[in-house]
C-alpha cells in the first residue's frame, strides 16, 4: 500500500491501526478524528512530516519510522516498540518522557530528548545525537552507543553495564559522568586511553 492509498477517515477512527502507510498530514488527520490513544502497528510512517504534533500516548509497535521529522513533537507517554527509527529527527520533544525498546535508533537525532528512568533496553543509539538528553537512571541493556554523541546528556544513574559504548577517548568518557560502567568497561576505557597493561592482582 502506497501513501496515496492509506485509509479512508469515517466518524469513527479505530484504536488499532494495522499495516497502514501514512504521509504527514494523513496521520494529523487521523490524531485530530480520534477519540482515544491511537497504536499502529506494522504501519509504514517513512519520512513523515509530524513536527510539532501532538502525539502523546500514542504506541507504536514494529513500525517504519525512517527520516521522520518530531521536532517539537509532543510525546508524553507515547511508546516505541521493536521500531525503525534511522535518522529520525526527535529533537527538543515535548512532554514527560517517552518510551523506547528493541528500535534501530542509527543516525537519529534526539538532542534533548526527555529519556530518564526509561528501560532502553536492545535500542540501538550507534551514531545517534543524544547531545543535552536527560538519560537519568536509565537501563541500557543490550544497546548500542558506538559514536553515539552524549555530549552534555544527563547520565547520572544510567546503567551501562549492557551497552556497547565503542570507543571512548576523554571527551566522551567525561560526557559518562554520573553513569554506571562495570569494571570490564572501565578496564577497556583504560587501555584504549592509555595503551597500558591492567592485570588483576596474585
Amino acid at each position: 500500500m502506497d501513501a496515496g492509498r492509506h485509509r479512508r477517515l469515517t466518524d469513527s477512527v479505530p484504536v488499532e491501526l494495522i499495516d497502514e502507510v501514512y504521509d504527514g498530514p494523513a496521520l494529523r488527520e487521523v490524531l485530530a478524528s480520534a477519540t482515544d490513544a491511537l497504536t499502529l502497528v506494522r504501519c509504514d510512517l517513512r519520512h513523515a512530516d509530524l513536527r510539532d504534533a501532538d502525539l502523546t500516548e500514542v504506541t507504536f509497535t514494529d513500525c517504519l519510522l525512517d527520516g521522520i521529522r518530531l521536532d517539537g513533537a509532543a510525546l508524553g507517554g507515547a511508546t516505541f516498540t521493536g521500531c525503525r527509527l534511522m535518522g529520525a529527527a526527535m529533537p527538543q520533544t515535548r512532554g514527560l518522557g517517552f518510551a523506547l525498546q528493541r528500535c534501530n535508533l542509527f543516525a537519529a537525532n534526539l538532542a534533548g530528548a526527555i529519556l530518564s528512568h526509561t528501560d532502553l533496553t536492545g535500542c540501538r543509539f550507534t551514531e545517534a545525537v543524544l547531545r543535552g538528553a536527560d538519560l537519568r537512571s536509565s537501563i541500557f541493556d543490550g544497546c548500542e552507543l558506538i559514536h553515539a554523541d552524549l555530549h552534555e546528556a544527563k547520565l547520572d544513574g544510567a546503567d551501562l553495564r549492557g551497552a556497547a559504548l565503542g570507543p571512548c577517548d576523554l571527551n566522551r568518557l567525561r560526557a559518562m559522568q554520573g553513569a554506571i560502567i562495570t569494571t570490564e568497561q572501565a578496564r577497556d576505557i583504560v587501555i584504549e586511553l592509555s595503551g597500558v597493561t591492567v592485570v588483576d592482582n596474585a
